[in-house]
């Protein structure tokens, strides 16, 4: 019998799928940004730890698993965001804790600085993620996927240190989540620009507002993350005051996986706290 339950629910006209577990605090999952993520290929190996001691809901963003494929040019930041927002307002829920994996985490990072608040943080845990202000040029390698077992085997090299997780089954999953029609299409979308774009992106500004923001914070890094900087735990924790830094020893970019038992544990005792 499977840990968690499979809802889907209507967020305006946007459907969004989800799982869900457990009862207590709310505890809000958000997956990564890779191609063939989805919320059930990021957590299933924590949701039913962790939902002994919390309710546990874990949306697919959009653009990925069983949440429809749609994408903003204009704000894609702010267009996931505000889905977030109303999602939870289906649900009716006020406020949460909430743990975000790699660019998962770099949504919390980014809602974190927008006033008034879109929804209230109780706590905040971000997986392996700065919102891109310390990544490596390894970025690239998982961005440039073009669909098959071959290309989404290489994106795994990347994310996962123990080479048990590229086994036939775990690259079959992610691929054939890649090729849900209008994944790939949505997530590639990012990469597009116009001839003579110039990003309106300002990082010193978001870095400003990031040091005002006040929402208890644990960042946990990886000895193996080839996608960001070696120290770019210290550099978040000067920015973030008074967060918290939790490294694993074993894992690349996915500890919640390659570590599951410790994560839960460590996010546990943190939430808790």
């Amino acid at each position: 019998m499977s840990p968690y339950r499979h809802r889907t629910i209507h967020v305006g006209d946007i459907q969004t799928h989800y799982l869900e577990a457990g009862e207590g605090p709310c505890l809000i999952l958000l997956h990564g940004g890779e191609y063939g993520a989805c919320a059930e290929a990021t957590w299933r190996w924590n949701i039913a730890g962790l939902s002994h001691t919390f309710r546990v809901i874990a949306p697919d963003m959009l653009g990925y698993g069983g949440t429809d494929k749609i994408y903003s040019f204009s704000d894609p930041a702010g267009f996931r965001i505000n889905h977030l927002k109303r999602f939870l307002q289906a649900l009716g829920l006020r406020g949460a804790c909430f743990i975000g994996s790699s660019a998962g985490g770099g949504t919390l990072l980014r809602a974190a600085v927008i006033e008034p608040p879109p929804f209230e943080m109780k706590k905040m845990v971000t997986v392996c993620s700065n919102a891109s202000l310390f990544k490596t040029d390894a970025q690239e390698l998982i961005e440039s996927y073009t669909p098959s077992t071959q290309g989404m085997a290489k994106i795994m090299g990347i994310l996962f240190h123990d080479k048990k997780w590229l086994a036939e089954e775990h690259v079959r999953e992610r691929y054939e989540n890649s090729l849900i029609p209008g994944s790939w299409e949505t997530i590639a979308a990012a990469r597009l620009r116009r001839p003579g774009h110039r990003s309106r992106a300002n990082t010193e500004e978001f870095v400003r507002k990031l040091s005002s923001v006040r929402i208890p914070c644990l960042i946990i890094s990886c000895d193996h993350d080839p996608l960001n900087q070696e120290d770019w735990d210290a550099r978040l924790q000067k920015i973030l005051h008074g967060s918290r830094i939790h490294r694993f020893r074993h894992s690349a970019h996915e500890p919640q996986i390659e570590e599951a038992e410790e994560f839960n544990r460590v996010v546990t005792e943190f939430l808790l706290q």
